[in-house]
C-alpha cells in the first residue's frame, strides 16, 4: 500500500509541476483581500457597527450634557464612531458580559453634584479588549467627549489641569492585534487554504475531463491509498503558494509571527488535510475544470469571511458563531491567529481535533463516492 501511495504522490506532483496555474488564485485572492481591507480601514475607519452601552445614573443637567456629547459626537468623516444606546446598569452589565456590548460607559450618581461643588467627577468605561483598533476608537471618543465637556467648563483657557471630569477605564481580556495586523496574518493562511481546496478541485475535475480518472479508479489501487496519496501530494503543492505569499505579506505589512513556527506549520498541515477531501468532493461532483476552480475559490472566500477572516470571530454575534463553528476554515483561522500572535499552546486541542475529524470524515465520503463511480461505470 505504501508503494501505491508513493506512486500517486509522484504522479500528482508531476501534474502540478506541468500545470502551475493552480497558484494563481492562491496568490491573487489574499493580496486583493489585504489591499481592499487596508484601503477600507484607512479611509473609513472601524468600530461603527459595534454597540456600546451608556448608563446615566445621575439626573443632573451636567450628566445630561455629558451624555448628549457622547451620543451626538461625529467623526471627521461625518460617521458616528460607534453606535451607542442607553441602558440601566444591570442590563448593560449583563449584555456586556454576554458579548452583546463591546463596551459600556457609566456616568455615576453624584456626577453633577461633584462638578457644582468643584470636586472631581469621573466617567467610567468598561471595555472588552477584543480588538486593538476598535478599543482605540472607543477610548478616543470618550476622551474627546470628556475633553469637550471640560473645555466648555473652563473656557476660554482650555486648561485641563483644573478639569472637573476625569476618565476611568476598565479593560476585560488581554489585548489583541490591530485589524490590519490580524488581516495580514490570516491572509497568509488564506493563500494556503485556497490552494489546498481550489487546486484539488481543479485537478480532480481535470482528470474527469481528460478521462484519466477512470484509469486511476479502475486500477487495483485501494481507494484509501488513492485518497491518502492525493492528500499527501496536496501538502507540498499548497505550501508552494505560502512560500511566495507569506514573505511578501510579512515584509510589506511588517507583521511577523510570535508563536512557535513548528506549531504554525502543524496548523497549516491540519488545514490542508481538512480541505483537500472537500476539494476532491467538489471535483468529483462538478467534473468541469473551470467550474470546479470557481467553486473552490468561492468556497474559500466565503469560508474565510464567515470564519473570522475579516475580523476576529469573537466580535461576531453568538448565533453566527454557532453556524460557522462547523466550518473547518473557522477552526484553522482560530488556531492560526492564536498561535501567530501568542507564544502559547493553550486552547488548541478542540479546533485541532475538529480539523483532524473533518479530514477523516470527508476522506471516508470521498472513498465511498469513488467506489460508487467505479460501480456506475
Amino acid at each position: 500500500m505504501l508503494r501505491e501511495i508513493a506512486a500517486i504522490v509522484k504522479k500528482d506532483l508531476k501534474q502540478a509541476k506541468r500545470d502551475p496555474r493552480f497558484l494563481g488564485p492562491s496568490l491573487i485572492i489574499p493580496l486583493v483581500f489585504l489591499l481592499v481591507y487596508t484601503i477600507m480601514w484607512n479611509s473609513v475607519g472601524g468600530g461603527e457597527s459595534f454597540a456600546c452601552g451608556l448608563v446615566v445614573m445621575d439626573t443632573s443637567h451636567e450628566a445630561d450634557e455629558m451624555a448628549n456629547i457622547l451620543e451626538n459626537m461625529a467623526s471627521t468623516t461625518n460617521h458616528t464612531w460607534f453606535s451607542i444606546e442607553r441602558y440601566d446598569l444591570d442590563t448593560a452589565r449583563e449584555l456586556y458580559q454576554g458579548g452583546s456590548l463591546i463596551a459600556y460607559i457609566v456616568i455615576p450618581t453624584g456626577f453633577g453634584n461633584n462638578i457644582t461643588t468643584e470636586q472631581n467627577a469621573t466617567v467610567v468605561m468598561y471595555i472588552n479588549n477584543a480588538n486593538d483598533d476598535i478599543v482605540k476608537n472607543y477610548v478616543h471618543r470618550l476622551e474627546a467627549a470628556v475633553l469637550l465637556f471640560n473645555q466648555g467648563a473652563v473656557y476660554p483657557e482650555f486648561d485641563q489641569s483644573s478639569a472637573p471630569v476625569s476618565i476611568e477605564e476598565s479593560y476585560s481580556n488581554t489585548t489583541t492585534p490591530s485589524n490590519l495586523s490580524y488581516m495580514a496574518a490570516v491572509a497568509m493562511l488564506l493563500s494556503l487554504m485556497t490552494c489546498a481546496l481550489a487546486s484539488q478541485a481543479m485537478q480532480t475535475a481535470t482528470e474527469f475531463e481528460t478521462g484519466a480518472i477512470q484509469d486511476t479508479l479502475n486500477s487495483p489501487t485501494p481507494r484509501v491509498a488513492l485518497v491518502l496519496g492525493r492528500t499527501i501530494a496536496a501538502i507540498p503543492r499548497s505550501f508552494s503558494a505560502s512560500l511566495i505569499s507569506a514573505p511578501i505579506i510579512c515584509l510589506s505589512m511588517n507583521v511577523f509571527p510570535i508563536g512557535n513556527i513548528i506549531i504554525l506549520f502543524g496548523i497549516m498541515v491540519l488545514s490542508i488535510l481538512a480541505l483537500v477531501p472537500i476539494g476532491e468532493l467538489i471535483g468529483l461532483k462538478i467534473r468541469n475544470r473551470e467550474q470546479a476552480l470557481l467553486a473552490g475559490v468561492l468556497l474559500s472566500v466565503i469560508g474565510f469571511i464567515a470564519g473570522g477572516g475579516m475580523a476576529p470571530i469573537s466580535l461576531s454575534p453568538a448565533s453566527i458563531r454557532v453556524i460557522v463553528g462547523i466550518m473547518p476554515m473557522t477552526h484553522s483561522l482560530i488556531l492560526w491567529a492564536r498561535v501567530f500572535f501568542l507564544d502559547t499552546t493553550l486552547g488548541l486541542v478542540t479546533s485541532s481535533l475538529f480539523l483532524f475529524a473533518t479530514w477523516l470524515v470527508m476522506s471516508a465520503v470521498v472513498v465511498h463516492l469513488m467506489k460508487k463511480e467505479v460501480e456506475q461505470s
